[in-house]
Formats: C-alpha cells, structure tokens, sequence
C-alpha cells in the first residue's frame, strides 16, 4: 500500500487564523482602525487593497515591526455577511524571522473597537479572548471533533465547576500575546466531563478532575500523557500554561487555501519599503543574468550538439544512398540470375546444359543472399535516421531532452502485430490477416518480414498523421512523405510501388486477385481495387507484399490495408 502523505506544515515564519468580527460597519471600521494606527506609528504603513470587486469584501495589507528590526507584512481578508450579523475575517501575517508568541498577534491590531472581534470560525460561536463554556447540546461528539480538526487554533479543555469567572484564573491572561486568535478556552463542569471523556476515549487522552486536556488538533500527536494537565489548575495554572507552550512550538497544520494565502502575500506585497524594493530589484537583476547566463550555455551546447549530430545525420543518409544503391544493384543481379536461370533450364529440358544451369542456379543464391544482406544493411540505416531525426527536431525544446533510444520491441507474430496496429495505429485499417500470412509462417525469414511489415504500418500510420496536420498540398501521396525530410517514420522508397505494372492494369483477372475489401462509404460494391503496394520481401517466393489503398483525404482519412501475403500473380 502506498503510505500516506503527512500534511504540510505552516511555515515557522507565518501566523494565521479565521473567525468573525460581529457588528455593523466591519469594513469601515477596520479602515478607521488602521488610519489611527498609522497616526499613532503602531504601523509603518497600510492600504486597502484594490483586488475585489464587492461593496462587502475588503483586503487590507499592513506593515509594521516588531523587536526593533523584525518585518511584518499582514493581510486580512474581509467579507461581509450582514445577514449573520458580521463579517467573516482572515488573516494571514508573515515576519522576516521566525514567529515569536511575544510579538503582538496581528488581530489585536487589525480588531476594531467596538465589535465582538475574536470570534471564532466554528459551528459553536466561541471567544478567542475569554473563556467559554461547552456546548450543552446533543452535538457534543461533533463539535468536539470540528475543534480537533481547526487548522486555525488550539483548543484547549479545563475542568471548572465554577459558576462564574474569577479574574486572573483565565488561561490566555498567562499567555504570550501572540497566541491571541490562535488558542481558545473552554470549561468543562463535572457533569460534561464524563461525556467529554467518553469522545476522547478514541485518542488515549482524558481530562483529569481539576486538570485540563489539550485537543490534539494537528500532527505529529504527542503523547496523551503530554495532552493532559493534572492538579489543581484553579490555584496554579502555570503548568497548562507551559502544556500549552510546548504544544504551539510543533509544527501547526496549513490547508492548501492557507498556504496558497502566504505564496500569495509574498508575491502579490505592494507595501515595500526603499530598502526592500531595492533589494527586489537587485534580486531580479541578478536572477537575469544568472537564467542568460544559463539559457546562453545551453544555447552553445545544443548548437555543438546540434553540428556534430547533423554530421552523423549526413553520414546515416550516405551510407542509406549506399545500402539503397547496393539493394538495387543486387535485385538487379537477382533479376538477371532469374533469367539466365530460366534460358538454361530451358537448354536443359531439351538434353544441355545441365552443368550451366546448376551453376545459374547457385548464382541466383548468392545474389539472393546479397541482396537480404543489403536489405538488413537499409533496414539499419533506415533506423537509424529516423532516431537522429527524432532527436534533431527536440533540439531547442528542453535542455533535458535526451539522446535518440532505440525503437519498441516490434510483434513477435501476425497475431500481435494485428492487436498492435489495432490498438496503437489509430489511422490504418487494418483487414483480418490469419489467411493471407498462412503461407508466411515458418519460414526462416518470418520475424524479418513481420519486422518489415511493423514499420510500414507505422510509416503509414505517421504519414496519415503528418497529411493530417499540414495538409494535402504538402503531402499529397505516400511517395511525397518519403521523401520529405521532416518525416518521422520511414521505409526505403525503393520498396514502394505506386502502382501495378502495365501487364497487370490491363488484365481483367490480374486486377480482380487485386480488389478487396472497404468500407462501403469508398465504394459502394464494398470492394476496390489496391494496385499501391510495399515490397516487404525480395527474390523467390512468397516474396510478401501489402496492398494498401489510401483514403487520408477522404471520409475515412485512414489507410485501408486490404492484403498481406505472398507475391499475388
């Protein structure tokens, strides 16, 4: 099983929180409190900021310092809900060191006089700035799981049977001041306690008679022992008040909406000091020259990449004009041995020349082998110039982009090859084979010819697909793509037949052996004729061929193999 991801801490620079300011007029409120601040030099600066566009949502940005030379930028978002009463607020405020709880915390200063302005974001309205009782309702069990699971706050149980408050018993009077917005009390009575005990069950922890249980409420979970405040708190809370404290030094939670918050205030601060503006400005500078830098260095390796491979490129394309001219020259030698073989065996059955066509014989071999052999020779070069074109037109794209790989394993059998290009060539249609490759199987260059046959249906297939993009007028047939040099996949032009011979166009029954089947939109009988073709195999039979009608630019806009097998008469 994979294990799952831990969530995102806040960043140790960053103090954030959620809740509501209850009362009429927030937003006017808020500007007036931040124009006195700013009379009174509380902070250093203050706008509101121009990126809403709702006469009930506001963003205030502020800056001010604390500990004589600490920044602190702050944000607080407001959106008015005057059907609750009050608007809901958060506040996002980032310091150029690490969060101190001394500092002051950024809702006392952005809280206007006047209004309930530490409540909390919770179903159960509770105060950040004073004590609060449980909830009595039957919701005990949810509200207490909603408070363990606030990314905003602490959320701390005491237990007190008392009926009222008594002055300096409060928990957040013993805190530092940064932990305002940031920590809420509740009191528990004796009768809630068992309930509150039978919910916490699940988590080990328990509030004690007279102590205080902290709600584990962000990971890594201490120990229940560490959650739990024993004694008798009423007299001395100094050690819920150091529970608490150990607790707010773990890293806190951050939701995706509280970060992309900070990224935000980071990014999009309009308040910067000469100081920090100059510095921005010498940063961006710097980053400059370093990305030229950078981009001018790979600029010079990938234009002497680019030389040396377009060297090998050249060389590839030599030695393929010198294996395309080999093949020639060999099937030309078949040719001539076919013939000569066939004038002497005629000798032969006439009583002469037995010897003469024995020796004919084995020069049609050997021609034979020479021209597989230059065949394989094509192939290779072939390949490889379709692996440095390949890597050619990525040159430019990434400076990662890495050398040509070899190609895909090609299909082992006629079986496969027909799954493949069913699955894979989306643009070639491909007839059911079984019958045709009959004859084929076993032969000792079987995996040669289905090799063969694999990258012209890929050649076709990438044809399809370049005629697709630019158009007719550049590719206007399968012999234009062959020779365009921008073609991804490739096959020797040499064994590309547009068409069939004269012999063959004029005979009736030739041109029947050579019509099969289409899609009716084609032609209406069903059938058409497929005189196109790829010479997959050479010299004696089967000598395999396919036969292929080209529809890219028709309805289909796919090519239609109608026949792979041997040599049709």
């Amino acid at each position: 099983m994979t294990a799952t991801q831990p969530p995102e801490s806040l960043p140790q620079t960053v103090w954030a929180s959620r809740g509501w300011f209850v009362g009429p007029g927030t937003i006017a409120l808020v500007a007036d409190r931040m124009a006195a601040l700013r009379a009174e030099n509380v902070v250093e600066d203050w706008t509101r900021a121009d990126r809403t566009y709702s006469a009930q949502s506001a963003v205030f940005d502020a800056r001010w310092s604390v500990a004589s030379s600490v920044g602190v930028r702050a944000r607080l978002t407001l959106s008015d809900h005057p059907e609750h009463g009050g608007a809901l607020w958060q506040l996002t405020a980032r310091a150029t060191e690490p969060w101190d709880w001394a500092w002051p915390s950024p809702l006392t200063l952005f809280g206007p006089p006047g209004t309930m302005w530490d409540i909390c974001d919770q179903s159960h309205a509770a105060r950040f700035g004073e004590p609060n009782r449980v909830p009595t309702t039957t919701s005990l069990r949810m509200w207490l799981n909603e408070a363990a699971r606030s990314p905003w706050s602490i959320s701390v149980l005491r237990h007190d049977d008392s009926t009222a408050l008594i002055p300096g018993t409060s928990l957040l009077e013993a805190l530092p001041p940064g932990l305002m917005g940031r920590v809420l009390e509740f009191r528990v009575t004796s009768d809630q306690r068992q309930a509150v005990n039978r919910v916490l069950k699940g988590s080990g922890a328990k509030l004690p008679p007279g102590g205080a249980v902290i709600l584990a409420s962000h990971p890594p979970h201490p120990l229940p022992s560490d959650l739990e405040v024993r004694g008798d708190l009423a007299a001395d809370h100094t050690p819920l008040v150091e529970a608490v404290l150990r607790y707010t030094a773990m890293p806190w939670p951050a939701t995706p909406a509280t970060l992309a918050l900070a990224h935000e205030l980071h990014d999009t601060w309009t308040l910067e000091t000469d100081q920090e503006r100059a510095e921005r400005t010498q940063n961006t500078l710097v980053e400059k020259d370093r990305l030229i830098s950078a981009l001018t260095a790979d600029r010079d390796t990938w234009q002497n990449l680019a030389a040396a491979q377009a060297t090998k490129l050249q060389h590839a394309l030599h030695t393929a004009d010198h294996a395309e001219a080999r093949e020639q020259t060999a099937l030309g030698r078949v040719r001539d041995a076919e013939q000569r073989f066939a004038d002497l065996a005629a000798a032969s059955r006439a009583g002469a020349l037995t010897a003469a066509a024995e020796a004919a014989e084995e020069r049609r071999e050997q021609a034979e082998l020479d021209l597989e052999a230059a065949e394989e020779l094509l192939d290779a070069q072939n390949e490889e110039i379709i692996r440095w074109r390949a890597w050619s037109a990525a040159i430019g794209q990434s400076a990662t982009t890495p050398p040509p790989q070899a190609t895909a394993p090609v299909p082992d059998t006629w079986e496969e090859l027909l799954r493949r290009t069913r699955r894979e060539l989306a643009r070639i249609a491909l007839t059911d084979i079984t019958e045709t490759t009959r004859p084929l199987r076993g032969h000792p260059l079987e995996q040669v010819w289905i090799r063969r046959t694999w990258h012209t249906l890929k050649t076709l297939h990438a044809y399809a697909e370049a005629k697709t993009r630019h158009g007719p007028e550049l590719l206007p047939h399968l012999a234009a793509y062959l020779r365009w040099p921008a073609a991804g996949d490739l096959i020797p032009t040499t064994r590309h037949a547009p068409a069939e011979s004269q012999s063959t166009m004029t005979s009736t029954r030739l041109r029947e052996t050579r019509r099969f089947p289409v899609p009716r939109t084609i032609d209406p009988s069903g059938r058409t004729f497929m005189g196109e073709h790829i010479r997959i195999g050479s010299g004696r039979p089967p000598a395999p061929r396919l036969h292929f009608h080209d529809d890219t630019h028709g309805r289909t806009q796919q090519i239609h193999i109608g026949y792979i097998g041997p040599h049709l008469p």
